[in-house]
């Protein structure tokens, strides 16, 4: 192969990299932001409101009611904890970790995508290997 062939490819290769970096960090998502916050407009007065800046807002009385209307979280026994939540780009993912009664965690992780001004779960994972230290924190099972 001749030395101007070789420079061509390596040119083309060189451009083709920087350009896919270049397009990768000008369309990089950036996290929505999530905070709890009490507030007076929840429906229990001092209950736990997620805010949203896009789409349909979620309140965790609206998250929890969807969780437990879900076929999976109607077929396990015990409690049901939640865990983090966490909202990115319109869809919210949520931690739910349900308790036995002779005490067994089993936590599943929920994803949600906003439909017409509500929300609708989308995908249910079960998580196989989650450090004993991340489940429930303060709780005992």
């Amino acid at each position: 192969m001749k030395t101007s062939t070789r420079f061509l490819i390596f040119a083309v290769t060189v451009f083709l990299c920087v350009a896919g970096i270049f397009v990768a960090n000008s369309t990089s998502r950036k996290d929505v932001d999530l905070s709890f916050a009490t507030s007076a407009e929840a429906s229990g007065g001092g209950e736990y409101q997620l805010a949203v800046s896009q789409g349909p807002k979620l309140t965790f009385q609206e998250l929890e009611r969807i969780i437990r209307r879900d076929p999976i979280a109607k077929a396990q026994r015990g409690k049901l904890e939640f865990g983090s939540v966490k909202v990115e780009q319109g869809s919210a993912v949520a931690e739910v970790m349900f308790v036995s009664d002779d005490g067994r965690v089993q936590p599943f992780l929920y994803k949600l995508l906003p439909e017409r001004d509500s929300w609708k779960i989308v995908n249910v994972q079960r998580m196989w290997f989650v450090p004993r230290s991340r489940l429930l924190r303060g709780v005992r099972a």
